[in-house]
């Protein structure tokens, strides 16, 4: 094979990482693999980074088009974020006949449709196993690994921010507020945290998988999203005593008549659960096989290497494509918007459920609740009510039998309009 030339775009954190990488490794890719990859180009508006690089002869510049327009590049790498100037770029670079890595997760999930058809058209590979998981390879698995089976089922801890400020609060009893303060000193999140502690971030990661586990396209905003900011101290403390452990979890499931259950939401697992030990910046993707029984994937979702380690790993398979001349030996076609797949809605889900009712410390509260529970079929599986509590509020904790999602909410939506209740009830989803 002759030099298989790569254009870099964003020499950032993850580029950075991919730049280190083909460098360490350029003599094992080409002796032991026989593809001699050759970074030729690198692109990124910030020159400082190119100092603190390994480039060796590659060419530097601030201008996207000098990759674009280069002929001998056969490979793009797209590591510049975001879906405006992001999404021109692969676009463009598939209209040249390039193959694109990217690492974009919010760009696949958004805008899969039209990039996908468009590297279709011009019979070119794009390649993304760095947009779920970081360094775990989640796509890979679902892509090929688990090609003979009938995937019954998925939950996966994957954003390591919430994972490490849920982590936090349950080891150490610290606060969510002075957690994320910390997350952000760390750099485990960002000064704007809301697209991972509102759960968007896991919400691209599990429209992606669901989209290439059921062969169709799930579009971001039918998935059920909710984050972790109303979780509280006092939720992880009754969570411990019952013997749980709240997690930000995406789930997806297959249902009848071909409907898919996608969602995002805190979720108490009981510590026997496999993911209740994924504590940390830690993520893990469980998936359930009709073949192969029970895969667990686990690693650090992010960071500069191993997300790095992924991105390189679809630029090895892509070359390796285009030396066997097989330029698009993963077909994608099914993800297109006509082929949208059918997303149940969470109000027809069938749960247990933690509710936390903060209450006026009187007679026949409790009464009035389980009356209204029962009212909508929701049966109680056990209770608790601390006797230490403030002048204004007393908190009671119940945790249901398998109750219709529709059912509970009505129920608590009539409950909170009694004047007993002193604050917005905490509802928390048991998965088992």
């Amino acid at each position: 094979m002759t030099n298989c030339q790569i254009g870099l775009v964003g020499a950032g954190t993850i580029g950075g990482g991919v730049v280190k990488i083909l460098n360490k490794q350029k003599e094992f890719f080409a002796t032991s693999l026989g593809l001699p990859l050759e970074l030729k180009r690198i692109v990124d508006i910030n020159a400082d980074h190119f100092d603190k690089l390994p480039i060796g002869n590659t060419i530097c510049s601030a201008n996207a088009d000098d990759i674009l327009n280069d002929d001998d590049i056969s490979i793009v790498i797209e590591l510049i974020g975001g879906t405006t100037f992001a999404k021109e770029l692969v676009i463009n670079a598939c209209n040249a006949g390039k193959h694109v890595v990217t690492a974009n997760k919010a760009l696949i999930s958004e805008h899969g449709p039209e990039i996908f058809e468009t590297a279709e058209k011009n019979g070119v590979s794009l390649f993304f196993e760095a947009s779920v998981g970081g360094g775990m390879p989640a796509i890979k698995t679902i892509r090929e690994s688990m090609i003979a089976n009938e995937i019954i089922s998925v939950e996966t801890i994957i954003n390591g921010t919430c994972n490490y400020i849920l982590s936090q609060m349950t080891e150490k009893g610290l606060s969510f507020d002075s957690v994320l303060k910390t997350a952000q000193e760390n750099g485990y999140a960002e000064a704007d945290p809301a697209l991972d502690i509102e759960g968007g971030d896991s919400g691209h990661k599990v429209s992606i998988m669901a989209s290439l586990l059921y062969g169709g396209y799930v579009p971001y905003e039918k998935v059920h999203i909710e984050g972790i900011t109303a979780i509280t101290g006092d939720d992880i403390k009754f969570a411990r005593k019952l013997g749980y452990t709240i997690k930000l979890l995406g789930i997806i499931k297959k249902l009848k008549d071909n409907y898919i259950d996608i969602r995002i939401h805190p979720a108490m697992l009981h510590n026997s659960h496999i993911l209740a030990s994924v504590s940390d910046v830690y993520n893990a993707v469980y998936i359930k096989g009709d073949a192969v029984g029970d895969i667990l994937l686990y690693g650090r979702g992010a960071g500069e290497m191993p997300t790095a380690s992924a991105v390189v790993s679809d630029v090895v398979d892509i070359a390796r494509n285009i030396a066997t001349d097989h330029r698009k030996r993963i077909s994608m076609d099914y993800y297109r918007s006509s082929n949208e797949l059918k997303v149940a809605s969470i109000s027809l889900i069938t749960s247990r459920y933690y509710l936390c009712f903060s209450v006026s410390d009187e007679p026949m509260v409790f009464a009035s609740i389980a009356s209204v529970l029962g009212e909508h079929s929701i049966s109680i599986a056990s209770v608790i009510q601390n006797e230490e509590h403030s002048d204004d509020s007393v908190p009671i904790v119940i945790l249901t039998h398998e109750a219709v999602e529709e059912n509970l909410q009505d129920a608590v939506k009539e409950i909170e309009r009694q004047s007993f209740i002193k604050a917005k009830t905490r509802i928390i989803r048991i998965e088992e």
